[in-house]
């Protein structure tokens, strides 16, 4: 196979006529407009790539933004685990305590019920005691009629036996009438029959006696007692008459018998009058001098370890208060001792009881006090006393005192944060703040946050949107 090689100087006029036909006036129209094209086209690839580059970079910020949204949400939401974790805790605690309770009260209700049947069969003691004591007293009272009877006869009888002993030794006894009838049919004749002596041997130590008994006086007037007739026989023993089944006339009052046993308590009587006012007492001892009539001025310096100049430091303690987010407990902040004193007391946490915590400054900036160091540091405090000024204010939104008022300190005014459960009293912490040592760690409690002024209610100008307000405290 051969091949022609074609000389070098036959392609060329071919070439040249291409040109010819591509390098006129349209051709250059064309070029312009394609390289306009091509220019117009980086031009719109330039802008596209640098929204893109805007829009990337806005992406990376929202998704910077949302992922530090992301973390605080993560962060929020370990701090709602861990406050469920404790109420579920507490509520455990709480359920735990409330079945003791129960149990308690179940248990106090059976001694309840124990002391009331103790109480009823007590009563009932008391019943059967009462009656039987009244029927003692019953007994009594027929034991002491029976007695001042017998003391009645045991009277009578004496005297008896001493109008007996009477007619024995001083007269002689009449026969009665039927032995006078006797006597006067006698050979003896009219004389008077005399009642037989006693005999000395023994053989009838008994006389028979009847009608009238003669007994001389001392001034030999017949006094004439009038003995029954009959069986009635007197007998004579050791000089003593007595006669048998013969009723005497009635004895003297006799002496007065022994004591009886104590009667029951009688019931209360009523209230007596109000007696007279008694004298007026004797004039007292003069009083030590007094501070002008002034009782002088108590005010807590918050925020400061001692008091002013002027003032005495009744003790220096420590801010407490209830926990920040516990919605019961106290409202006020407390300036707690630093050296406390016990009574009685039950160590262990329980639930059903109100709880005092320390407190902490609670600065993200150095806005009021000028540096953000205090934060989350203990807060001190010191209880002043005034002796020459009796009366006492703090005054909000003010650094000095009206006309009239002396100033103690002036500071910033501090609070519990808005939107926490615990709220907190406004106070007056001092303008330079001091701290407790060794108080640095962050373990809340009752917290100290600046206050600031919004408007609305508020009346603006005088006050500012958003600006901290200061406090004065003034004695007068």
């Amino acid at each position: 196979m051969t091949s022609e090689k074609l000389p070098y100087g036959h392609l060329m006029p071919e070439r040249s006529t291409r040109r010819e036909r591509t390098g006129g006036p349209l051709g250059s129209l064309v070029g312009v407009l394609g390289a306009a094209a091509v220019f117009v086209s980086a031009v719109v690839l330039a802008v596209i790539v640098q929204n893109i580059g805007h829009e990337m970079g806005n992406l990376r910020a929202k998704i910077g933004k949302l992922q530090a949204q992301g973390q605080k949400d993560h962060d929020e939401m370990a701090k709602l685990q861990e406050k469920v974790a404790t109420l579920a805790t507490k509520a455990e605690t709480s359920d735990a305590e409330i079945i003791k309770l129960q149990a308690q009260a179940q248990k106090d209700h059976d001694e309840i019920g124990k002391l009331q049947a103790q109480a009823q069969k007590d009563h009932d003691e008391i019943g059967k005691l009462q009656a039987q004591a009244q029927r003692d007293h019953d007994d009594m009272a027929k034991l002491q009629a029976r007695a001042e009877k017998d003391q009645e006869e045991v009277l009578s009888l004496r005297e008896r036996i001493v109008v007996l002993e009477t007619q024995v030794r001083g007269a002689t006894f009449l026969p009665n009438y039927a032995e006078q009838q006797q006597m006067s049919h006698s050979p003896e004749g009219g004389q008077s029959g005399h009642v037989g002596e006693a005999d000395t041997g023994g053989q009838n130590n008994n006389a028979t006696v009847g009608g009238l008994a003669h007994r001389r006086s001392k001034r030999d007037s017949p006094n004439w007692v009038r003995l029954p007739s009959g069986s009635g026989r007197v007998h004579l023993f050791s000089g003593v008459l007595c006669c048998e089944n013969q009723p005497g006339r009635d004895g003297r009052d006799g002496r007065d018998g022994m004591a009886g046993a104590p009667g029951l308590k009688g019931e209360s009587g009523q209230k007596g009058d109000i007696g007279l006012q008694g004298h007026q007492g004797a004039k007292g001892q003069k009083g030590a001098q007094g501070t002008n009539g002034l009782g002088g001025a108590v005010y807590v310096r918050w925020g400061r370890k001692t008091c002013p100049s002027g003032a005495t430091t009744v003790y220096s303690g420590v801010a407490g208060g209830e926990w920040y987010d516990h919605p019961g407990g106290g409202t006020n902040y407390q300036c707690l001792p630093t050296d406390p004193q016990w009574g009685r007391y039950q160590d262990g946490v329980n639930e059903f009881r109100a709880f005092m915590f320390g407190a902490e400054y609670q600065l993200g900036t150095n806005v009021p006090f000028g540096s953000t160091s205090l934060h989350n540091h203990n807060v001190p405090c010191a209880v002043c006393y005034v002796p020459t000024r009796g009366s006492k204010l703090m005054i909000p939104a003010r650094n000095t005192c009206y006309s009239g008022w002396t100033r103690e300190y002036h500071g910033y005014l501090m609070a519990e944060r808005h939107n926490h459960a615990g709220s907190k009293e406004f106070v007056c912490v001092d303008e330079q703040p001091e701290v407790m040592q060794g108080g640095h760690a962050n373990q809340d409690g009752a917290l100290f946050y600046p206050v600031e002024a919004r408007c609305g209610s508020l009346p603006c100008p005088h006050y500012v949107e958003g600006r901290e307000l200061t406090c004065v405290v003034c004695t007068k």
